[in-house]
């Protein structure tokens, strides 16, 4: 059910719902009725609704969102997600937007390198 959301949001409004607003989230009920397609949808369907009140209630979905850590390489610079939902252009060149500060302050990104190589 999750991922025909996922590809219907991605294919009417060009984005995931990664980081979904909470008037989104708060939207469950609707994907119930995707139980016709999906057979753990339909279970949950018939376990909310045996307690007939939970008509009257918000049914939540949690999207869940799975980010690749950084790869170092052996100069110092760091490869952020591949995939990175978030990446913007700055000055020209793409840019991690969760690194922005360092764009910000310092003009590029700041490199990392071992402990031993200093000394």
């Amino acid at each position: 059910g999750m991922e025909a959301v996922q590809m219907f949001n991605h294919l009417f409004y060009n984005k995931y719902l990664a980081y979904a607003e909470p008037k989104w989230a708060r939207r469950g009920k609707t994907m119930l009725l995707m139980g016709t397609f999906d057979r753990k949808l339909r279970k949950t369907f018939f376990n909310f609704f045996k307690n007939p009140l939970n008509v009257f209630k918000r049914l939540h979905y949690q999207s869940v969102m799975i980010i690749q850590p950084v790869d170092y390489t052996k100069d110092g610079r760091q490869n952020m997600c591949d995939g990175c939902p978030d990446i913007t252009v700055w000055n020209g060149e793409l840019v991690w937007s969760c690194r922005m500060e360092e764009q910000l302050n310092y003009g590029y990104n700041l490199k990392t390198y071992p402990k031993d190589l200093l000394n």
